[in-house]
This record gives structure tokens, C-alpha cells and sequence, in this order.
């Protein structure tokens, strides 16, 4: 496979991902529809200017329709994300017309393209003068002041993406050479690639289902289990172990352990079973009692296991911890 076909295949993936991302604030995510379409739209320009490039790039003798969508869909880039940054996501659902004058340029452009193709270069080069200044805009409406931290991140990685495409496209323009060109798209479609990604693990883009809520009495059933009758005590008591005890699925007891204290199931006996070494070696009877006797004791069944759990749980060895304890009678 060539270079050049290398790239384009590339390419075509990003402007693909471009495509999914749009299709899905369009007309799957409907937290707060002018938010998303707003989104979807903006996605959709991006691929249009890429698209564009690619076809030039592949076959240069490209018609004026399609060199007239390219510009139009990057002259809309910058129009789109100052809207997406202004809608307020509580209260408006609806564009105010006066919105629509932003749009003015896009359209008189494509269509002076349609007519006369002569006029391209001139027009991208102020579709690209108009990105940087509508850029520049929500920069000092949002990053220079005070709201910038109420942004959150998915505001301020969709921002600098921004910033990087539209200083690559000056680049592509400029460059002058069918190298500077390959060499934009291929950077142009690495920015929608990481848009594409980010937003995929992003939870104010892509919306994760809420997990199912675990029922009260189970939870306080595994607690009860764990700090009332000390099922910890066990020697090597395991999950499977633990949830036969019970009469509950494993993976509900999991689910309920990372719920009640953000650990695992391993991770909350090792930690009872320190805390209760822990009280009996601020006891001063314990003072000369063998450590691994009391590590036996609760539950643990080596001794470098207790050590190494012990270490991480309270940041020092067990005999430190009881001489920083006892220096205190």
C-alpha cells in the first residue's frame, strides 16, 4: 500500500468517526436537544472540511460543488462552536434569529464558489481568518474570565482541538506544496480522532446508563456480616466463600462492597482485619504479644500478606505504629 492511499484510507476513517459522533447527538442523545443537534452540526461541518481535502487531495480536478460544501462546512465551524459554548443548558431551547446572521458568510461563499471557482483560495483563507477570530471570541468570553472554571473538560479539550485544527488548516493552505497538504489532512483527522475517542469516555458527551441501584437491605445485610458478626475473622475467607455465607451473588457483593466502602472485597477484610490489630496493639497488654500471633488471630494466613496489606493501610510497619502509640501513655 502507498503512502498516498495510506493516508487517505486514514483519513476516510476519521471523517467516518466524524459521521457516527454526528448521527448520534442528531438523533440518538436527547439530554437537551439544541445542546446536541448544535453538537451533531458542528461534527458534521468538521467532516465536510475534511472530506473536502481528501477528495482534492485524491482528485485534484474536484468540482465546485464539492469544493463549495468543504468551505461551507468549514465556514460554519466556527459559527457552531460559538453557539454550542452560548446555549444555556438549563433554560434555552430554542435559536434566537438573530443567530442566523452568523450563518451569512458560509452561505454567500458557497455559493459564490458555485458560480466562480476562481474565488476559492480568497474564501478559504477568510473562512479561516473567521475560525481564528470566532475562536478568539469564545476565549475571552470564557478562558480569559472568571467562567473558565465552570467549563467542564470536554469545554476546554473541544476548544483547544479547535485551536489545533484551525492552525493546521492555515498550515494546509499556506503550505503551498501537495506535501504541506498530505501533511494537514493527516493531522487534521489525528484531531478528530482524539474529538472522536475523548468523547466516547466523556460523561457530558456520551451519557453512561446509571447503574442499578443495590436494594437498602442488602447493603445493610453484607454490612451487618462484615462489622457485626465478623465474618473477616475467617481465615481465608473468600469472595465465593463469603457470598455462599449470605446466600447473595458474588458479583452483588462486589457491587455492594465498592458501594459501601469504595474498596474490594479483598481490600475491606484486609482493612477490618487491621483495624482490629490496630486496637489491640494501641492496648498496652498486647505490648508484648508476637504480631503475626495477632495477625493469625484475624483472619490472615502468612505473614507477609499481613505485613504488605498493613503497610499500605496505615503507611508503617506494625511496630512502629504500636511504638508511636504506646509513646503517647
Amino acid at each position: 500500500m502507498n503512502p498516498s492511499t495510506a493516508l487517505i484510507i486514514f483519513s476516510s476513517i476519521a471523517v467516518t468517526s466524524c459521521g457516527f459522533l454526528s448521527s448520534y447527538f442528531l438523533f440518538i442523545k436527547k439530554e437537551h436537544r439544541l445542546k446536541d443537534v448544535t453538537l451533531g452540526l458542528l461534527f458534521i461541518a468538521i467532516a465536510f472540511r475534511i472530506a473536502k481535502s481528501i477528495f482534492y487531495y485524491a482528485l485534484p480536478e474536484i468540482s465546485p460543488a464539492g469544493v463549495g460544501l468543504g468551505f461551507f462546512g468549514f465556514a460554519c465551524i466556527g459559527p457552531l462552536t460559538y453557539m454550542y459554548f452560548n446555549i444555556d443548558q438549563t433554560t434555552r431551547t430554542y435559536l434566537k434569529p438573530i443567530t442566523l446572521l452568523h450563518l451569512i458568510f458560509p452561505v454567500l461563499g458557497f455559493i459564490i464558489i458555485l458560480v466562480n471557482s476562481n474565488y476559492a483560495y480568497e474564501l478559504y483563507l477568510l473562512a479561516n481568518i473567521s475560525l481564528a477570530a470566532y475562536l478568539g471570541f469564545i476565549a475571552n468570553q470564557f478562558f480569559f474570565k472568571s467562567k473558565a472554571s465552570e467549563l467542564s473538560k470536554w469545554y476546554k479539550v473541544l476548544f483547544y482541538a479547535l485551536v489545533a485544527l484551525s492552525i493546521i488548516l492555515i498550515y494546509q493552505l499556506i503550505g503551498e506544496s501537495i506535501n504541506a497538504y498530505a501533511i494537514g489532512i493527516a493531522l487534521s483527522s489525528l484531531v478528530m480522532y482524539f474529538l472522536f475517542f475523548y468523547a466516547l469516555q466523556s460523561p457530558v458527551v456520551v451519557k453512561k446508563p446509571n447503574a442499578k441501584v443495590l436494594p437498602p437491605e442488602l447493603l445493610q445485610k453484607i454490612k451487618n456480616a462484615i462489622e457485626e458478626d465478623q465474618i473477616f475473622m475467617q481465615p481465608a475467607i473468600s469472595l465465593a466463600q463469603f457470598s455462599e455465607a449470605i446466600n447473595t451473588p458474588t458479583y452483588l457483593v462486589t457491587k455492594a462492597t465498592k458501594s459501601i466502602y469504595n474498596k474490594s472485597f479483598p481490600e475491606v477484610i484486609n482493612s477490618f482485619r487491621i483495624q482490629t490489630i490496630k486496637q489491640k496493639l494501641s492496648q498496652p497488654e498486647f505490648a508484648n504479644e508476637k504480631i503475626e500471633d495477632l495477625a493469625y488471630d484475624v483472619g490472615f494466613n502468612t505473614a507477609s500478606t499481613f505485613y504488605n496489606a498493613f503497610k499500605k493501610e496505615v503507611s508503617m510497619t506494625p511496630r512502629e505504629y504500636q511504638s508511636s502509640i504506646m509513646s503517647k501513655y
